[in-house]
């Protein structure tokens, strides 16, 4: 499996987070007509490690969750579901060897949905810093 996938199965198995999202965990953008509170998962940035034989298998990679609901205390109970999963995790995660995910920095927002209302928005970017087990996690 590539990083997004196992990432995402990652957050998808969190009995808090499912409570409060359920499947509606999406990279780049929301499905029209998803319902809220939903989470967006973007890749924002990669870097390789490097040595003097070239490129190594760590990579360290960013990724911004975009948190979205309809109320600021919603998308405050997701956020604390967000950060109690993944911030200081380690370990084996399906193809990928996660070293640590890091919660790097937070902001709030607020935006308007297709409908006109309101969404509260909270961006969590988070650091990830893994060792690649196959090809198919270079993707």
């Amino acid at each position: 499996m590539s990083l997004k996938a196992d990432l995402t199965d990652l957050l998808l198995r969190d009995p808090a987070l499912a409570d409060l999202v359920g499947a509606r965990i999406t990279w780049g953008r929301r499905a029209p007509g998803e319902g809220l509170p939903a989470l967006v998962l973007t890749r924002v940035g990669a870097t390789r490690d490097y040595h003097m034989k070239g490129v190594t298998t760590l990579r360290r990679t960013r990724i911004q969750a975009e948190i979205l609901a309809t109320t600021l205390a919603e998308a405050g109970e997701v956020e604390a579901a967000l950060t109690a999963r993944l911030d200081g995790i380690r370990g084996p995660h399906g193809g990928t060897d996660v070293r640590g995910i890091f919660v790097e920095a937070l902001r709030d927002g607020l935006d308007t949905d297709r409908d006109g209302s309101g969404i509260h928005r909270i961006l969590a970017d988070l650091i990830v810093h893994h060792r690649l087990h196959n090809k198919e996690n270079e993707r």
